[in-house]
């Protein structure tokens, strides 16, 4: 029988929190590699799906029959504020028309990104797509015109209004 002792010292400790958070870590990126990019749509009631590349986002765009550019003509980081005014109200009860709902994320930040879409039936030049994003995570989107009196409706809505 072979015993072997030793002395616990501050560095052999932190060295071996470090290995365990490693080690947690690892476990955690390996197991979200099964995840879908993108869910197809209709296939819930919510639309909410992880979009990690600027690819995923145009292919999510396209499965709702929006064609855009392929590149966002905006990418912020943007702030989901802590109270909503009536905008912001009503454009949650947009979102939750689509099963999202921002009130879960008021006071973070997520990332917006705005594409410019190529067909919209409405005729209307200058129609938007946009997309915001916390973690990768679709938390809300819309489609917008620029006109001063323009629309705003959800990706589900096709109709030319």
């Amino acid at each position: 029988m072979v015993v072997y002792a030793t002395k616990l010292t501050v560095r052999k400790a932190l060295c071996g929190v470090v290995a365990v958070c490693a080690l947690i870590w690892g476990i955690n990126a390996l197991s979200g590699m099964h995840e879908t990019a993108v869910s197809v749509a209709g296939t819930s009631d919510s639309i909410a799906c992880k979009l990690k590349t600027n690819e995923d986002r145009v292919k999510f765009l396209e499965s709702y029959g929006i064609t855009v550019d392929e590149t966002p003509v905006t990418e912020a980081e943007v702030r989901i504020p802590e109270v909503f005014d009536a905008a912001y109200t009503a454009y949650n009860e947009l979102q939750k028309t689509m099963g999202l709902d921002l009130t879960q994320h008021r006071g973070k930040t997520a990332m917006l990104y705005i594409y410019s879409v190529r067909d919209d039936p409405s005729g209307e030049e200058g129609v938007t797509a946009s997309l915001v994003l916390r973690k990768n995570k679709l938390i809300a989107a819309d489609v917008s015109s620029a006109q001063a009196d323009g629309f705003i409706r959800a990706l589900t809505d096709r109709s030319s209004q």
